[in-house]
């Protein structure tokens, strides 16, 4: 791509996220628990009275959502390594992602991720004295065209 090479464990990643990211908007939107998982959000109330068992809903969704997490943990670590500073190191990252992609929607924070990814690394390239500023800038103008 563009004169660069990618070794075959990114793009198992890249793949993987991609078919992970697919299955977690379908489950989302087309299966029993997902319209559970809505309900709950939306209404908890209401949610208990058309009888859905809320808290064993929420304990799945952070089970899974847990579950998603170490293994997004143990398949990066081959390419960013560990430190003892990882989380915070990453945590600006991901809080951006989530603040720009929107909390509620897998494919924004999956467009979010790739976009200032993709800027970051970039910047960082092409202007290594604005490179960590960059992703911040990115940011502020996605924000304010897409509040």
């Amino acid at each position: 791509l563009m004169g660069q090479s990618f070794g075959v464990y990114r793009l198992f990643l890249i793949g993987l996220s991609l078919v992970m990211t697919i299955a977690l908007v379908s489950g989302l939107e087309f299966t029993r628990f997902g319209a559970q998982v809505r309900a709950a959000v939306d209404n908890q109330r209401m949610a208990r009275g058309l009888g859905i068992d809320v808290e064993r809903v929420f304990a799945v969704t952070f089970a899974l959502g847990s579950g998603l997490a170490g293994l997004g943990g143990a398949l990066a670590v081959e390419i960013v390594g560990l430190d003892h500073a990882f989380a915070l190191t990453f945590l600006v990252f991901v809080l951006i992602v989530v603040a720009v992609g929107g909390l509620g929607s897998i494919g924004g924070s999956l467009a979010a991720a790739s976009v200032l990814g993709i800027s970051d690394m970039a910047g960082k390239y092409y202007l290594p004295e604005l490179g960590a500023f960059l992703i911040y800038l990115v940011m502020v103008a996605l924000l304010m065209w897409r509040p």
